[in-house]
């Protein structure tokens, strides 16, 4: 059968960073074949990038499969966690092939984040045992906070980027299901140490897209972050004693606490509620998303859910940045905004109508943030939610006129989006916009905007007038990639190396295939590597 040109789908995600806090040298994006709901898509390939890794994936045929190019980066950006949509198409300037590999890579670098037992696959095999896990002590008296995600390159939770990175690769899948595939095992990467091979070819899927697999990581715990409506964890570790040594996270574990070792500061219950807001709406959608594999996994989301929802709801409208420094700044206003997203992914949930009600008393409060989509500007992500759930479908329109129309009409003379910060951790920009402007064009299938998502995607990839891949570990048709992302695990050195040694420092071979994304430019030749950035 022949598949209309918007069959295709678009993920995007996060990462985070750490001093001037904006995005670092990590992002991801996830690019999918975007309209499968309603016509069967068969035998079509998509791509996963995101501020945290990338990832690409198969759609499931029943016929002979064919290839569609697709991309979607997820990096690190150099310490941030931003969110970088990418989508699948078969008019990129890649091959399929290219697409389906940087899908992959971008997709596992999540892995690359875990912080506690893990396993984190950059340090898994550390030569020194005990540095093979990181942090398994956080916890806030004989509350267990063992686990989650890293923030980029540090080895700090962040929540102000963590629960949004969570949220859009949640949303992502949903938008997207039958664009992410299942390359490897996700939950341990058994068959990557079986294989000894950590290249594409040395994973086997175990029956669960690597995605979700890689989602669930963070949900869990996002789940120990939530035990009632009146108690909210949002950040582990502090950024200033985190950034005085650069070693793996397993050797940092065992650091005296003023070099960032454990036990760790913990911080809760702050006067903000759009994290805990995103947190509800990322539990919301996995409740609804991952029922098939583990229903009781699922009822349990869903469960604590309402535990977010309730603390957002009582911080409804508050915002504020992280618990020590200036490390990330608070969400702008309305924060309101991000109250409404959760509001709609709680009525999807559960069909109940007080989550509807609250979604629309709150809806004249949506609007235009004069900026770009990222963690502390999350507006887009509210008429999205609303449509998508059925609180209001004409929404989508909203979100048309108010952000899309903004993005596709802001291009330079390479094709990039320019909205946002285009000075540091740049790239999450043109990838975000990518997904927000994908996931308007999934919902009106709509075709006329592909080339806007083509352009931001191919950019990333090394699609650009100096051919730079942006990716860490991609590379085809480029003339160069990133050699020296600032990212401490990826490296294995726990010497505390000084700036000079860090300029010389090459990665593992085991790890080269790193799918972070680094914070990158707008103008493909004005880029210029720096590990300590």
């Amino acid at each position: 059968m022949s598949v209309p040109p918007l069959k295709r789908r678009l993920l995007g995600t996060t990462a985070a960073r750490g001093t001037r806090r904006t995005p670092s040298s990590a992002t991801n994006f996830i690019v999918f074949d975007a309209f499968s709901n309603d016509v069967p898509v068969t035998g079509y390939k998509c791509a996963i990038l995101s501020d945290t890794h990338p990832s690409f994936y198969n759609l499931k045929s029943a016929q002979p499969r064919k290839v569609i190019p697709v991309t979607r980066l997820v990096n690190m950006l150099l310490p941030c966690l931003f969110i970088l949509p990418v989508l699948l198409f078969a008019q990129g300037k890649f091959t399929a092939e290219d697409y389906d590999r940087a899908l992959w890579m971008t997709t596992r670098f999540y892995g690359a984040q875990r912080s506690g037992k893990g396993p984190n696959w950059l340090i898994m095999q550390h030569d020194t045992a005990a540095y093979r896990t990181s942090f398994t002590k956080d916890a806030d008296g004989g509350t267990d906070l063992e686990g989650g995600w890293f923030d980029c390159g540090d080895h700090v939770t962040f929540g102000q980027t963590y629960f949004f990175s969570a949220y859009v690769l949640a949303k992502a899948y949903d938008l997207f299901p039958t664009g992410f595939h299942d390359n490897y095992c996700g939950f341990d990467y058994a068959d990557y140490v079986k294989s000894g091979n950590w290249d594409m070819d040395g994973g086997q899927g175990d029956g669960i897209p690597d995605l979700l697999q890689e989602l669930k990581y963070a949900t869990d715990w996002i789940i120990k972050a939530t035990p009632n409506s009146s108690t909210f964890y949002y950040q582990k570790g502090e950024g200033a004693k985190d950034h005085k040594t650069w070693v793996t996270a397993g050797k940092m574990s065992t650091q005296p606490v003023d070099e960032g070792g454990e036990p760790r500061k913990v911080y809760k219950n702050p006067n903000d509620g759009v994290m805990a807001a995103l947190a509800a709406g990322a539990l919301a959608i996995m409740s609804r998303v991952y029922q098939k594999f583990d229903e009781e996994y699922a009822a349990t989301c869903l469960e604590h859910a309402k535990n977010a929802y309730g603390y957002a709801k009582s911080h409804k409208g508050q915002a504020a940045g992280a618990g020590d420094g200036g490390f990330y700044g608070s969400h702008s206003q309305p924060a309101v905004v991000a109250f409404i997203t959760a509001a709609s992914e709680m009525y999807a949930a559960t069909k109940e109508d007080g989550y509807k009600n609250d979604a629309l008393a709150e809806k004249d409060n949506i609007k235009y943030h004069n900026w770009g989509f990222d963690y502390s500007n999350t507006h887009d992500l509210a008429p999205l939610a609303m449509a998508t759930a059925g609180v209001d479908t004409a929404r989508i329109d909203q979100l048309k006129s108010m952000f899309v129309d903004s993005y596709v009409n802001s291009l330079n003379g390479e094709g990039v989006c320019t909205k946002g910060n285009g000075t540091w951790g740049a790239l999450r920009y043109p990838g975000n916009h990518a997904f927000i402007v994908a996931a308007w064009s999934k919902m009106k299938k709509d075709t006329s905007l592909e080339s806007f998502i083509y352009k931001q995607v191919d950019y990333i990839m090394g699609g650009n007038n100096a051919k730079q891949s942006f990716i860490v570990g991609f590379c085809a048709n480029c003339s160069k990639s990133p050699q020296y992302p600032h990212h401490r695990n990826v490296y294995l050195r726990d010497d505390n190396p000084n700036d000079s040694a860090k300029a010389g420092m090459t990665i593992p071979e085991r790890n080269r295939q790193f799918g972070y994304l680094v914070g990158g430019t707008w103008n493909s030749s004005d880029f210029k590597e720096s590990v300590t950035n």
